[in-house]
């Protein structure tokens, strides 16, 4: 099967893309990626319309799994226009082609298309059927970015939802929401620190999720195609303040000075509780994903970056 990445260097991407290359001949796999396309992956810009529709006309490929996207709700709301265009125009020229050959879509979306309840009455945990109603620019392009895929029968479109993400294998911490937090703990710790205690997060590991995404790429071998909405994360719940006290105790340094913040963060509105519910994604590609505990991928996340943070003697 020809599978073709976009974002594939990024988190969810390169590690999809490393899944699926293990056993070589098992998959031909195609990835592309922009600023940091290096071989083998191939650079492409989304935003153009005419290299898009080159490259499928000369890859063809069976599935395209899109992971790419501005996915920071700050510099999303910085940037609303390269944001629009990115998290729902290209969606739009990947379904067209992906219809025109019929390729199947799957398009990574985000928990961040909810509101916790704010707005909706809607509360979590979300099934695939509840109602999107984001409360930031970010959730809104990817709810778009949503409505663009599925408006397109003919891409076999499916939706998969994941929460915040990280991996083992970031080069710098602020690659993913999680694993900066630990960024809290580096210097001098006598002075407090204000952490975020209000909103409820359910960090997954990026592997977990490209283990998900094989399950439906496999499913798609089958004549009758998977199509429509999925969610996809890991059940342990935590906040950026209960997560720094545990990268605190994997860390061996102090968290004394870390102080829970009740109160909304500032910055772009966010929802207080997004969980998702998987339990139909399982039965549709019949498994499940064991997922990584958080404690133990956090262990394996920080191992690298363990020299940046004073260790406690």
């Amino acid at each position: 099967m020809k599978v073709l990445v976009t974002g594939a260097s990024g988190l969810l991407g390169r590690s999809l893309v490393r899944l699926l290359t293990v056993t070589p001949g098992e998959y031909d796999v195609v990835g592309l990626a922009y600023s940091r396309a290096t071989p083998p992956l191939r650079k492409l810009d989304l935003l153009d319309d005419a290299a898009v529709s080159s490259l499928f006309d000369e890859v063809k490929p069976e599935i395209v799994i899109h992971c790419a996207a501005e996915r920071f709700p700050d510099r999303a709301a910085a940037d609303p226009e390269r944001t629009k265009a990115l998290n729902v125009g290209v969606c739009s020229r990947l379904a067209d082609e992906c219809a025109k050959i019929g390729a199947c879509l799957v398009y990574i979306s985000t928990d961040y298309v909810f509101d916790g309840g704010v707005k909706s009455g809607e509360f979590a945990p979300y099934q695939p059927t509840a109602t999107p109603m984001p409360l930031n620019l970010y959730g809104e392009t990817k709810r778009d970015g949503e409505v663009a895929v599925l408006g397109v029968a003919g891409a076999h479109p499916i939706v998969l939802r994941v929460p915040v993400l990280y991996g083992v294998d970031q080069a710098t911490l602020d690659e993913s929401a999680s694993l900066v937090v630990a960024n809290v703990l580096k210097g001098a710790s006598t002075e407090p620190k204000k952490v975020d205690d209000w909103g409820i997060r359910f960090p997954t590991l990026v592997d977990d999720v490209s283990a998900a995404l094989k399950l439906i790429i496999d499913r798609q071998r089958q004549p009758e195609k998977l199509t429509g909405i999925f969610h996809c994360t890991a059940s342990e719940r935590t906040t950026k303040y209960t997560l720094a006290l545990m990268m605190a105790e994997i860390l061996g340094v102090p968290s004394a000075h870390l102080v829970a913040d009740s109160e909304p963060p500032a910055g772009a509105p966010r929802p207080q509780n997004t969980q998702l519910d998987p339990s139909t994604l399982w039965a549709a590609v019949g498994s499940e994903v064991n997922f990584t505990p958080l404690r133990d991928g956090l262990a394996k996340a920080l191992e690298a970056h363990k020299g940046a943070f004073a260790s406690v003697d």
